[in-house]
């Protein structure tokens, strides 16, 4: 029996999937399937392989770490790596935010930041926004309002969250034509409504917003409204809290999204590429705000975990020696020139977004409805032709292209050869 039949019959159908490739090994921007294809990974196990597969100063540190300490358990007793991550990591994070809480997950993650900023605020209520993705567990999905699918059947989740529109232009409830500050101004007055006729600013412990929306669409807030966010939680006294789990450690080009739009958070929540390609999350706030997050109030067991933290430290020397962020603002640039250029000759591209090598593109049918069936054929074409991509947007409808930060030229360009030859084929 194949590797996928016996997934199938194994594992819950619970799981969605983007694709059956069964793999065998990855190396680089490259997957190797256990039929003996290569495949150009376009999607880095979402946004999670930030210098490939299998770098190898990543691998080195982990079986070095392997060897010396698998688990322990922070709670227990403390080790070099997890020290060392927290310190390295606060030499890159935005000014004053250098105390570390690690987890597991994204998901864990926002579990954190909710119950850090409930307990030190005094406050219960939570505004997050439209669109966004904030994992799956009961009080991340609370705030995530990306599809609705993520609610479905589980009841009444975590009380006193209150949704508030993200300015997302073409699905804005303003008039057409408008532009994407209009539909800041938009949003932000709405938020003040809220808070004059459904949460008094006095019980909101935080506002937490994904800088660029991700499971949502790859849309990016504009400026403006984040720093009108940031304006109004320091009015009020709430914290403001960024989940960077995607945007962050490199994605968006900068560090993190907040030194890309020049807005520093209260809180900052991070996973995904943090880990090197292993689970890790973190809670990041100021040293001042987690002493008043009271000892034995929150813990992991395996948070934090020995080796996890050695692959993320590799991960940022990687990042250091290879000028990662730097290859991440020149490739993502020179993506989004080609897909809009592409967009000038292709109606059903309706918007291409994106910062750094975090890119979006929006397919449209007639009228400018969402085109979800023209991206599950675009995406195949793709995969027949040997490069994987993902979707994401609340109607599925947006392709996601999330490369390796380091992605070479020439493995660009072979991307763009299919990329581009999928949309002529399907979409010209």
């Amino acid at each position: 029996m194949d590797l996928e039949a016996r997934a199938r019959k194994a594992l819950p159908a619970v799981l969605g999937h983007y694709t059956w490739l069964t793999i065998e090994r990855g190396k680089g921007s490259w997957l190797h399937t256990t039929d003996g294809r290569r495949v150009l990974d376009l999607t880095c196990g979402i946004a999670v392989t930030a210098v490939g597969h299998a770098h190898p100063r990543v691998v080195k540190a982990v079986t070095d770490q392997v060897g010396r300490l698998m688990h322990i358990s922070t709670g227990v007793a403390k080790y070099e790596s997890n020290v060392a991550l927290a310190e390295t990591l606060a030499t890159v994070t935005p000014r004053g935010l250098d105390s570390i809480f690690f987890a597991n997950s994204g998901a864990e993650a926002i579990e954190g930041a909710i119950k850090l900023a409930r307990q030190t605020t005094g406050r219960e209520a939570i505004i997050a926004f439209r669109g966004g993705f904030h994992g799956r567990t009961v009080g991340a999905a609370s705030l995530t309002t990306s599809k609705a699918q993520y609610r479905r059947g589980y009841g009444a989740l975590l009380p006193e969250v209150y949704i508030a529109p993200f300015p997302y232009a073409l699905a804005c409830a303003l008039p057409d034509p408008h532009d994407a500050e209009a539909c800041a101004t938009h949003c932000l007055a709405e938020l003040a409504a809220m808070l004059e006729h459904e949460v008094p600013p006095e019980h909101v412990a935080a506002i937490v917003v994904e800088p660029v929306l991700g499971e949502g669409g790859y849309v990016a807030a504009p400026v403006s409204f984040l720093r009108g966010l940031r304006e109004l939680a320091t009015r009020i006294g709430a914290l403001l809290v960024f989940d960077e789990i995607q945007t962050g450690m490199g994605r968006t080009g900068a560090w993190f999204a907040a030194q890309k739009v020049d807005v520093t958070p209260d809180v900052m929540t991070l996973a995904k590429a943090l880990g090197g390609g292993l689970p890790l999350g973190a809670v990041v706030a100021t040293r001042e705000r987690m002493e008043r997050w009271r000892t034995g109030t929150h813990g992991s067991t395996f948070g934090g975990n020995p080796v996890s933290c050695a692959a993320g430290i590799a991960t940022l020397d990687v990042f250091a020696r290879e000028h990662v962020l730097a290859n991440a603002t020149e490739k993502g640039a020179e993506l989004i020139r080609r897909l809009r250029d592409l967009q000038q000759r292709t109606p059903a591209i309706g918007e291409v977004r994106g910062l750094g090598l975090m890119v979006g593109v929006e397919l449209v049918g007639k009228g400018g409805t969402p085109d979800k069936e023209l991206q599950k054929k675009i995406r195949q074409v793709c995969l027949d032709s040997g490069l994987v991509v993902l979707s994401c947007g609340a109607h599925d409808n947006v392709l996601r292209l999330v490369p390796p930060l380091n992605i070479s030229q020439a493995e660009l360009d072979e991307g763009w050869e299919i990329l581009n030859g999928a949309f002529q084929e399907v979409a010209a």
